[in-house]
C-alpha cells in the first residue's frame, strides 16, 4: 500500500504519517519484521482449497490418506454450529458437492480475517499467543470442524502434544470470543485519555509534523554552518603559521 493511499485510508496528510517515522523506529529498535497471523492465514486457505480439488499428495497426519480420501472427508464434515461466525449454511438439497466445499472454505476465510482484524487487536491476544496459534483460534471460531479437519492433517491423533497445542487454541478463541463492542471506549472516554497524555507528553514530541519539516530545513543551514567552521579553521591556522615563521616569500615586496 503506497503512503497516499494509507494516509487516505485513515484521513490525515502524508506528512503526518512521515514526521514520527525516525522516533517509531528508535522505539522499536529499527525491528521492522513485525509478524502477524494474517500471510499464515492465507497460507491455510490455499493448502484447504488444494485439498478439497485433489491437488495434494499423501498427508501422514490423517492416518497417511490420499487425495481422494481427503475430499472424501471433506465433504462429510459436520455443519458449522449455530454458534459459528462464518456465513456458510449447508445447501437446500443437504449434499455438499465440489463447489459448495470451496464456498465453505472462503466463507471459513473470511470470518476468521474479521475476527482477526477486530477482535485479535481489541483484547490481550497479542500479549498472550503466538501469530499461529491467534490465526488457528480465529479460524476455530469461523468453522471449528473444518479447523479440526485441518489440524489432523498437521497434528496425528496419536501426536503427544496434539492436546496441549488445542487447549491453547481453544483458549484463544475463548478470549477471542470474549471481546464485545460494549468494550469499545466512547467517544468521551478517548477525549479524557487524550488531555491526560497530552499533559505528561515530551514537549518535543507534540507537534512532529512541524519537528519534521524544521529538521529538514535545518539540513542546509547546518552544512552552510560546518562550511564555515572549516574556513574560520583553515584562516586560523594559516595566521597561526605566519605568526610562528613569518609571512610567505611569495607575498614579500621585491
Amino acid at each position: 500500500m503506497t503512503l497516499s493511499e494509507y494516509a487516505r485510508r485513515i484521513a490525515t496528510d502524508p506528512d503526518a504519517v512521515l514526521a514520527p517515522e525516525y522516533k517509531l523506529m528508535q522505539a522499536l529498535r529499527f525491528t521492522l519484521d513485525v509478524r502477524q497471523p494474517y500471510k499464515g492465514l492465507k497460507g491455510v486457505l490455499m493448502e484447504l482449497l488444494n485439498m478439497a480439488e485433489g491437488l495434494v499428495g499423501e498427508v501422514d497426519g490423517v492416518e497417511s490418506k490420499g487425495a481422494k480420501a481427503l475430499q472424501e472427508e471433506m465433504l462429510g464434515l459436520e455443519r458449522p454450529s449455530k454458534e459459528a461466525q462464518t456465513p456458510w449454511a449447508l445447501p437446500k438439497t443437504g449434499k455438499v458437492v465440489g463447489k459448495d466445499l470451496s464456498d465453505r472454505i472462503n466463507a471459513a476465510y473470511s470470518a476468521a480475517r474479521t475476527v482477526l482484524d477486530r477482535p485479535a487487536l481489541l483484547t490481550d491476544v497479542y500479549f498472550l499467543y503466538t501469530p499461529s496459534q491467534i490465526m488457528l483460534a480465529a479460524l476455530h471460531l469461523a468453522d471449528s470442524p473444518l479447523t479440526d479437519f485441518y489440524l489432523r492433517t498437521k497434528l496425528p491423533l496419536s501426536s503427544e502434544v496434539r492436546p496441549k497445542i488445542l487447549a491453547t487454541i481453544h483458549a484463544c478463541a475463548d478470549v477471542l470470543a470474549s471481546f464485545s463492542d460494549k468494550d469499545i471506549l466512547s467517544k468521551d472516554d478517548r477525549a479524557a485519555l487524550e488531555a491526560k497524555l497530552e499533559n505528561c507528553r515530551d514537549p518535543s514530541t507534540k507537534d512532529l509534523v512541524k519537528a519534521h519539516a524544521a529538521a529538514k530545513r535545518g539540513s542546509g543551514s547546518d552544512e552552510e554552518e560546518k562550511a564555515k567552521k572549516r574556513k574560520a579553521a583553515r584562516e586560523k591556522n594559516a595566521k597561526e603559521g605566519e605568526d610562528l615563521f613569518g609571512p610567505s616569500l611569495g607575498n614579500g615586496k621585491g
